[in-house]
């Protein structure tokens, strides 16, 4: 049996994996917590003490936030690129910020409580005597957000810094070697550990068995957990520069678990299985084993991290509604466990049961209140959209609204959209933008007036008949056009400009290459324009063409053309796209791996303007839709919102009724008959239907849809007319 693996040209999934991931790591921080009770005395000692549960916590804490740590630097890179700097601090402020500051309002003090009444349970009539000194302000389990917006800010300033040393991309270019090589030759682990060793051996405070010290009271930044975690986000936010290393992580990942479990064997077995508070900061054996310990377990943090996310990457790869349910719902769970959580331990730490019972029965508790609060009170509501990017509606959508697109624009929306793991803003910058622009040909007037922008990982499908401007904006934004009055901007510049060029993309109807060239070559030379583009070897697998890659360009048909034309369109990894009319000329099955591509290049960040006259394509990819008639902007929306704006709906049924009788009824403007099924287009579809059950008692198979893409369309563009 072939070993499915991840194909970064072809998987629209790959980011189920990482979702999962992330989700693993913030759920395993409530195992984590759950444990202490059972070997620490924070927050309560309890009468049945377990070293098993005390091994499960120095492995969970050996590596579960630079795992957390990695997931959040490659969806930084990603979110960046997709929104803008303005859109990821708006985005970031939102989802992090906001947490961070009426979070800790909320759960610090009930936190707080539940392990001052630990300590008094502990140390009776002594009330919190027996707590540590207070060393700052308490960030309590929320630290990893404060050090998330730290590092986000120093992501913002560092890459301004590169860009602006950096312009010819020769700094970032080795960089990406580096990974490469380093995740190819399993060197990366010793690399990314040497900071963390640096900076653990020379600290003469740190507590060996606790690893990593916890950065959770003081606003100063703390040195270790600063460099270890962002080591990690800095590596994941370069490991999203080049999407394929993830493939590397999926098959070294069984090597990297087993020297994970191999090193953190050997960490236990010099430090103890469970931690000496005497002498927290003692190693046996001096400073060679002080050395050979902190080694062992910086490196220890790496191959669990590698194997681990090599393992999702694996096996998680694909859209599982379960899996899906638990990542939005991740971090929810891991904001509001801690004052649950303590509370049951200091409420069971005296209860004579064996911990075998009560740790599963705190994480049960725990887990049925937190999943429960998260399904009825955040998941559908404006809270769940704050933390999730998205708010769930509390009913699955009816049948004959799903019902209303074909089956394979229902299959490609579903795969490829409807669970878009990051949601797209309105607030971000646009990278394209017409501003009031007016163009004339003569006495003809090809826009009139048009603001239309293009907004960050979005895909924009631009609809009209012959002669709306549809062109015209197009030539604006490439630059082959001027506006007569107006303002047409590109990636921030003019289209006139080298630089705002250098991130366009392009694949227009018309296009005539070399024939003599072969499909490689014609690949080779368009990326030899860009600063960071695909290699030609990435661009052939991306999309599909490695067949055409030595075959002449004036040898192949007509489909196959528009093939290479699409791979020259994308191999430079542009921050826009401009396709025209991509999937003319080709099969079912090219058409749908086209499609895959382009969902895959938007959810990578890229914006993508596509003008089609085949609906369904644009009702299966787009984003947005804006409809042009004469120059002007007549319709804006989400498919769902385009098609909810005209009254047309379509009955379907099994009925006796004589269509010709049917076509005189007020309310219908068509009806045909299959075999035995009558489909009726009716602009008043509920006096149509009372009409039809009045007509004919025996009616079956009564189904009815809200219009399609292509009738609204042309009931638009009627009404414009």
């Amino acid at each position: 049996m072939n070993r499915p693996t991840l194909d970064v040209s072809t998987s629209p999934d790959r980011l189920h994996a990482l979702d999962a991931a992330r989700a693993y790591a913030l759920l395993l921080g409530i195992v984590l917590h759950a444990t202490m009770s059972f070997f620490l005395v924070i927050p309560a000692p309890d009468v049945s003490q377990s070293t098993a549960l005390g091994v499960a916590f120095y492995a969970i804490h050996t590596f579960r936030m630079s795992l957390f740590f990695l997931i959040a630097g490659y969806f930084g890179h990603l979110l960046f690129h997709r929104r803008g700097a303005r859109g990821f601090a708006f985005d970031r402020a939102q989802r992090v910020l906001v947490p961070l500051t009426a979070g800790w309002v909320i759960l610090a003090p009930p936190t707080i409580a539940a392990v001052i009444w630990g300590l008094t349970r502990t140390f009776p009539g002594k009330g919190a005597d027996g707590a540590p000194a207070h060393q700052g302000f308490p960030l309590v389990h929320l630290w990893f957000l404060y050090y998330l917006s730290i590092l986000y800010v120093l992501a913002l300033v560092l890459r301004a810094g590169f860009v602006a040393l950096d312009k010819s991309d020769k700094i970032r270019t080795r960089v990406d070697r580096w990974a490469a090589g380093a995740l190819a030759s399993y060197l990366a682990p010793l690399m990314l550990a040497a900071p963390t060793v640096a900076v653990l051996y020379f600290k003469a405070d740190w507590a060996v068995w606790f690893g990593i010290p916890t950065p959770d009271t003081g606003l100063t930044p703390q040195l270790p957990a600063l460099v270890a975690y962002g080591t990690a986000f800095a590596f994941g936010w370069i490991l999203h520069r080049r999407l394929q290393h993830l493939e590397l992580f999926a098959r070294q990942w069984p090597v990297n678990l087993g020297l994970a479990v191999a090193l953190t064997s050997t960490c236990l077995a010099i430090a103890g299985l469970t931690p000496t508070l005497a002498a927290t900061t003692t190693i046996p054996g001096g400073a060679t084993m002080r050395l050979a310990y902190t080694a062992a377990y910086a490196l220890s943090i790496w191959t669990w991290t590698f194997g681990l996310l090599g393992m999702a990457v694996r096996f998680f790869s694909q859209e599982n509604a379960v899996r899906r349910y638990f990542a939005d719902a991740s971090y929810w769970l891991y904001l509001v466990h801690p004052p649950i959580v303590f509370g049951l331990q200091v409420l069971l730490m005296k209860v004579p049961l064996h911990w075998s019972i009560k740790f599963p029965a705190i994480l049960a508790v725990t887990m049925a209140v937190l999943l429960a609060s998260y399904h009825y009170l955040v998941r559908s509501t404006a809270l769940g959209e704050l933390l999730n990017g998205r708010r769930y509606p509390r009913r699955s959508p009816k049948a004959t609204d799903r019902d209303a697109h074909p089956p394979l624009v229902r299959a490609f929306r579903a795969a490829h959209r409807e669970d878009a793991g990051i949601a797209r803003t309105r607030d971000a910058e646009p990278v394209a933008e017409l501003v009031n622009v007016t163009k004339r040909y003569d006495k003809t007037v090809a826009l009139g007036g048009l603001s239309l922008a293009v907004r960050p990982g979005e895909l924009l499908a631009v609809l009209g008949p012959n002669g709306a401007g549809k062109s015209t904006a197009i030539g604006l934004w490439l630059g082959t056009l001027q506006p007569d009055e107006g303002i047409a901007k590109v990636l921030g510049g003019s289209p006139l400009e080298v630089a705002s060029r250098l991130g366009v993309g392009l694949m227009m109807q018309e296009v005539t290459l070399t024939p003599m060239l072969t499909a490689s070559e014609h690949i080779a030379l368009t990326t030899s324009y860009y600063r960071d583009p695909l290699s030609v070897e990435e661009t052939l697998a991306l999309t599909g063409t490695g067949e055409l890659a030595k075959r002449r360009y004036g040898k192949l048909s007509a489909g196959q053309k528009r093939q290479v034309q699409f791979a020259a369109a994308v191999c430079g990894r542009p921050r826009l796209l401009f396709l025209d009319e991509p999937t003319v000329g080709l099969d079912i099955q090219a058409r749908e791996a086209m499609w895959r591509v382009i969902a895959r290049r938007r959810d990578d960040g890229c914006s993508i303007v596509l003008t089609t006259h085949y609906l369904e394509e644009a009702e299966a990819l787009a984003d947005r839709v804006v409809v042009l008639a004469k120059g002007r902007l007549i319709a804006e929306g989400s498919v769902d919102e385009m098609r909810a704006l005209v009254t047309r709906k379509r009955i379907r049924c099994a009925s006796t009724v004589d269509i010709r009788e049917m076509k005189s009824w007020p309310g219908v403007v068509e009806v045909t008959r299959e075999a035995n099924l009558v489909q009726v287009t009716a602009s008043d579809a509920e006096t149509v239907v009372r009409r039809l059950l009045a007509a004919d008692p025996d009616l079956r198979q009564l189904e009815v849809q809200q219009a399609s893409l292509a009738e609204a369309f042309t009931e638009i563009t009627q009404e414009a007319a």
